[in-house]
């Protein structure tokens, strides 16, 4: 992002204000959110959904601009997204909307297969049984922290370059907590990028793997703490 402008919407996003940051391969950043705001604005943003008053965003060098959909839509299909909020198309199973997900990225059926269950299993530790469960059943009857924990699978199975977390630990569960930590440096470890929203039990963040760049949210203003203009 460069020199970015983007008013806030409403009281829970946030602004940029001449915002100008970047994020590399295998890198952690975590943007220290208060209580009261909702990433999902700066996030659609970032993935081209939203576009800025001012400035540009870039994804592996290409920007957002234009009506070349099938460019964006290939760029897309690399990045993972753990929504703060509810995503799922409520008439399909958890299974089918994962396997929706990723058949819209062109995966075959013997990777979908095989991607479900290396996610599904490293995520899930002892509780394999309840998520394997849910995942026949639909959204809105599934207990919230076996449903962040299949968003999790959602947002890993295409192997992204970069994940997009909402707030991930506001529903789940601690002792999910040990699979999804080693889940993220995995993923770091095999090129991914990841930005985390964060402000949900911060003490048990500790876990990951240095170095962890730290921005934030001050005044309703994202900054990388690096200046004013940041």
């Amino acid at each position: 992002m460069n020199v970015v402008r983007y008013a806030r919407r409403d009281e829970t996003s946030f602004r940029m204000d001449r915002f100008s940051g970047r994020i590399d391969a295998c890198q952690l950043i975590k943007v220290t959110l208060k209580q009261l705001h909702d990433p999902r604005d700066a996030v659609s943003l970032m993935m081209g959904l939203n576009q800025p008053q001012a400035g540009s965003i870039r994804y592996d060098q290409q920007d957002w601009l234009g009506t070349d959909y099938s460019r964006h839509f290939k760029m897309r299909s690399q990045i993972g997204r753990v929504f703060a909020g509810s995503a799922w198309i409520q008439s399909l199973t958890v299974r089918e909307n994962i396997q929706l997900c990723m058949s819209h990225h062109r995966s075959s059926k013997s990777e979908i297969r095989s991607n479900i269950r290396r996610w599904t299993k490293r995520l899930s530790g002892n509780r394999i049984a309840s998520i394997l469960h849910a995942m026949t059943r639909r959204p809105a009857v599934v207990e919230p922290s076996i449903l962040q924990v299949c968003q999790f699978i959602r947002a890993f199975c295409n192997h992204p370059k970069l994940l997009l977390l909402e707030r991930p630990l506001r529903s789940l569960a601690e002792d999910f907590y040990p699979h999804f930590i080693s889940s993220i440096e995995t993923l770091r470890t095999e090129g991914t990028a990841v930005l985390w929203f964060t402000g949900d039990r911060q003490a048990h963040e500790g876990d990951l793997q240095s170095p962890v760049i730290q921005w934030s949210v001050d005044d309703d203003r994202l900054t990388t703490g690096e200046g004013s203009n940041s």
